[in-house]
């Protein structure tokens, strides 16, 4: 009777056993299998983050020679204004100029005026 107790009880453990270690192996191969599928998304997801990220850097590059060049063209528009106004400059110097010119010459010739009146 008591032998037969123990050999029930070590069938039971062992068919526990079993049990335990299908369901270990389901266990693990769920596990497998969500792990797999996470890594295959998150691998996705990055694949997209990387070719996001190297469209944005061929975006700035393009944007920064796009901005080197514009800098360049205004600075080039900036010196032609410079040289325009300093132009524009000299063009009022010389009205001014002329304009002395033409008041003196005025004053010479009602001197000479007089002079040549005062002297008939």
């Amino acid at each position: 009777m008591l032998s037969s107790l123990v050999k029930e009880n070590a069938e039971k453990q062992a068919k526990i056993r079993e049990m335990n270690d299908n369901n270990r192996k389901e266990a693990l191969a769920a596990t497998e299998t969500v792990t797999n599928l996470m890594t295959d998304s998150v691998q996705s997801s990055m694949l997209e983050v990387f070719a996001a990220q190297k469209k944005l850097e061929k975006e700035v590059k393009g944007l920064q020679s796009n901005t080197h060049h514009f800098s360049r063209q205004t600075h080039q528009w900036y010196d032609m204004i410079t040289e325009f106004n300093g132009g524009l400059k000299d063009v009022g110097d010389f009205q001014n100029w002329a304009k002395t010119v033409e008041w003196d010459m005025k004053h010479i010739a009602s001197a000479l005026d007089y002079v040549s009146k005062t002297e008939s």
